[in-house]
């Protein structure tokens, strides 16, 4: 005889999978009071039923960032006894957050009266940390495509710089709208390569010190670019504001072709790390710190650039045997200087200086003595005429200087006093003293000498032939000189040495 089967007691069944569902399931009474949870919301909250028993999940379960328009939903939907689905971000007993996904339904009894509320969760933290994760990747990988872009124009408008005082202006523009949020400085070595110069700041910050010595810098002591702030281990450079505070900054040599020309020094005081999650501003700074060295990669081939033009373009304009200006340069700057003269009503004069008795130098002592008889005349025009005055070597023992915005008499004084400048000239040749050098001057200012510059090239020439034609070591106006048909025999006469 075959045995009954035993009836299965499926209300039994129902409590075994709730208690061991894998969502998170708790009911409320009809005033959302909680009577019973399964395990898996004890484990997924950390509280236990009895901590939480007669107490609405509200209660227990939100915290500071908690949407209240989601709450605010939610009431509503319990207000008016109907299902919702949503999901927010509540706090476990540890006081962690965690996103949950949850439904909640009003349950009714036989005759149709609400009775309880049940809601089924489940755990999304980890789903929207990646959906996080992802969007910052995709935001992140956005403003590096900005940045890009924006270094690719940086970098079209460094190599069309044309001088040094351009450039570093660029430089400036491009800082501030690449790296926000810091102040910065650059620096260049001098001539002399024992200091470097502070050459542009930017950032509208403290300006850092105008000169700083290669050892204040630990980037330059080590010959790679150095950070501040963000490691276990370091130590605040000489020069660096942060010396005195724990700002973080960078400092990044610039070198190109083999050498280091400068530094660019770049403080991040205004970003203040959480103490207690450091983790976003090591992001935030370890994106900056790439940017810098890309951004500083860049300076460093522009500045070599600028400075390459400008020597090849000091070739070109520099008289090589005594490192004044040019003809070549003296036309363009004198014609240039003249058209601004003519429009502000300005004056412009010309000193044209010529070496007494020159030849007798070279007959005498050689060619090797009139070159250091150029030489150091060239060394005093430089040393001398500084500010609005411009000396040249024309050929030969012939120099001129282009002076803006002086009157007659000033530009007279001034060429008398470097005659006598150059009378204390001492130049030795071969173990002896060679003959004290003079030179003889004569000047011309336009308007009143002329108002082109053929005109009032020839008129400065025609004074310094008349000082010569009256004994040599001495200056002469063409507005002194005698009748124009004498100036006109003068014109066609050769100029004496």
């Amino acid at each position: 005889m075959t045995k009954p089967t035993p009836k299965t007691d499926f209300t039994k069944l129902a409590g075994l999978a709730a208690q061991y569902s894998r969502d998170a399931l708790l009911i409320t009474d009809e005033n959302v009071r909680m009577i019973w949870v399964n395990q898996e919301f004890e484990r997924l909250t950390g509280f236990s039923f009895e901590e939480i028993e007669g107490r609405t999940p509200g209660e227990v379960l939100r915290g500071p960032a908690t949407d209240p328009e989601t709450i605010a939903e939610i009431e509503e939907a319990l207000a008016n006894r109907r299902a919702i689905d949503t999901e927010v971000e509540y706090y476990r007993k540890d006081g962690s957050s965690i996103w949950m996904e949850f439904r909640i339904n009003p349950i009714f009894d036989a005759q149709g009266r609400h009775i309880h509320f049940m809601s089924s969760s489940r755990d999304l933290t980890g789903r929207r940390a990646l959906e996080a994760s992802t969007r910052e990747a995709s935001e992140n990988e956005q403003l590096r495509q900005q940045e890009r872009r924006l270094l690719g124009q940086v970098s079209e408008w460094l190599y069309s710089a044309k001088s040094l005082e351009e450039l570093l202006q660029v430089i400036a523009r491009s800082l501030e709208t690449l790296i926000p949020e810091a102040e910065g400085q650059l620096y260049i070595y001098s001539n002399s390569r024992d200091t470097l110069d502070l050459n542009i700041n930017w950032g509208g910050g403290k300006d850092g010190p105008s000169h700083i010595q290669p050892d204040d810098c630990w980037a330059l002591r080590r010959g790679r670019a150095y950070s501040f702030g963000m490691r276990p281990i370091e130590f605040p450079c000489g020069h660096a504001h942060a010396a005195e505070t724990d700002d973080p900054y960078f400092c990044i040599p610039i070198t190109a072709h083999g050498q280091t020309n400068g530094l660019l020094h770049l403080d991040f005081g205004a970003v203040a790390p959480d103490r207690n999650n450091r983790a976003p501003f090591r992001t935030f700074m370890d994106q900056r710190w790439e940017l810098a060295l890309l951004c500083a990669e860049q300076i460093s081939l522009a500045i070599a650039n600028v400075q390459l033009r400008q020597e090849l373009l000091d070739q070109s304009v520099r008289d090589p045997l005594t490192n004044l200006w040019n003809r070549r340069w003296f036309l363009e700057a004198a014609q240039q200087q003249l058209t601004r003269a003519r429009t502000a009503k300005e004056s412009c004069s010309l000193i044209s200086i010529d070496v007494d008795n020159f030849k007798k130098f070279n007959d005498l002592h050689g060619h090797d003595a009139g070159d250091l008889v150029l030489r150091a005349l060239g060394a005093r025009m430089i040393e001398f005429f500084t500010d609005h005055c411009a000396p040249c070597r024309l050929g030969g023992e012939e120099f001129i200087v282009l002076c803006s915005g002086l009157t007659e008499d000033e530009t007279a004084q001034m060429s008398e006093q470097f005659r006598l400048h150059v009378a204390d000239i001492v130049i030795k040749y071969s173990g002896t003293d060679l003959p004290p050098v003079t030179v003889s001057a004569g000047i011309a200012v336009a308007p009143q000498g002329g108002i082109d510059l053929d005109a009032l090239v020839k008129h400065a020439d025609l004074a310094l032939y008349q000082a010569k034609k009256l004994g040599r070591n001495q200056v002469v106006a063409y507005s002194s000189m005698q009748s124009q048909p004498q100036d006109q025999a003068i014109a066609s006469a050769p100029r004496p040495a």
